[in-house]
């Protein structure tokens, strides 16, 4: 894949169950599984998206134990992966540092477990990423889901992951493992 890809874990703007838009509180397993899934697949960096005060503090205290040299010598693995991971308050946040870094805004994927009627598979995705130099942010929600009018703002939005039966409520761990691994292991990448 020749497009940099970057990940961004959103608590705002998401769903709660009955349908208000709500922020999350972050889950330190979510701080470390995704930055372990993204940095095996080579994404660039890792965002955490919280605007609550309390919710940043637990995050730095997580990244600041992993980063620190008792938690590098604990388990060096955990901390290459906390290397990659930034804290945003903001979605815009995130886009103006891949900005910065690259002189264009990137493109955004939206991720939900419905389909939406400008669904794209992975494999339409991956190729757009072969062909294309600009960077991809692609966004995961927590709750139940990233509000409609952000999905709207996105220039793309995955197909869902689906099982086997009805039900469908993957944790954000997972979902996030497996997008990246039907992206970055399309069989036409090779």
């Amino acid at each position: 894949m020749s497009a940099p890809l970057y990940v961004a874990l959103l608590h705002y703007p998401v769903y709660k169950k009955d349908g208000t838009v709500i922020t999350t509180s972050i889950t330190p397993m979510d701080l470390h599984d995704i930055a372990r899934s993204c940095l095996t697949f080579g994404v660039r960096r890792y965002f955490v998206v919280n605007p609550l005060p309390t919710m940043q503090y637990l995050s730095r205290r997580v990244a600041e134990f992993w980063l620190s040299d008792y938690g590098a010598n604990y388990n060096r693995t955990r901390t290459d992966a906390f290397s990659i991971m930034r804290l945003q308050s903001q979605v815009e946040d995130c886009i103006a540092e891949i900005i910065d870094e690259h002189g264009m805004k990137p493109r955004l994927i939206g991720t939900s477990a419905k389909r939406w009627d400008h669904s794209v598979s992975y494999s339409f995705l991956a190729d757009q990423m072969q062909q294309d130099a600009a960077p991809y942010l692609l966004f995961l929600g927590t709750g139940y889901g990233l509000i409609n009018e952000f999905l709207r703002r996105c220039d793309h939005i995955l197909d869902p992951i689906t099982g086997a039966g009805e039900y469908n409520h993957l944790s954000v761990r997972s979902a996030a493992a497996i997008i990246l691994d039907r992206l970055f292991n399309n069989p036409k990448n090779g």
